[in-house]
């Protein structure tokens, strides 16, 4: 004996189906995208700058390679370092605070270390073929 009356039946197939259709239909949204990831430090003036750009840079001094060639450091370097060429005897010392000011110029060894009495090659190489600063002019702070 069916319990069901046969519009009873019928009701409650289409009641299930709804309900399928409902809880298929409002489940969770679509995942957003992932944004993409922005740097936290932006490249600043020295890193963008061309050769041939002048620039006035404050940096701290963090090792004297010769009397007329030094590394500074600053996070708006690219690789955190930049060396700095001066025709005039440096007397800065790390960790002395100084303010650069010169010309931006493709580092080569074989092309600079004549005028700038650089010395032997080794203390440069992780300079070569990068970017230097040929100073105009160097206040120590």
């Amino acid at each position: 004996m069916d319990r069901w009356r046969p519009g009873a039946r019928r009701a409650a197939v289409a009641l299930s189906a709804i309900v399928l259709l409902v809880a298929g239909c409002a489940g969770r949204p679509d995942p957003e995208p992932t944004p993409e990831p922005t740097p936290t430090v932006r490249l600043g003036t020295v890193a963008r700058a061309e050769v041939g750009a002048r620039l006035t840079v404050t940096a701290t001094v963090d090792r004297v390679v010769t009397g007329g060639a030094f590394v500074v450091r600053d996070v708006d370097f690219t690789d955190g370092t930049m060396l700095v060429l001066s025709a005039e005897p440096i007397t800065a010392e790390p960790p002395q605070l100084v303010t650069v000011s010169g010309t931006v110029v493709d580092f080569s060894y074989r092309e600079l270390a004549d005028r700038y009495d650089l010395g032997p090659s080794g203390p440069y190489r992780s300079f070569e073929g990068g970017r230097a600063i040929v100073a105009e002019r160097v206040t120590v702070h």
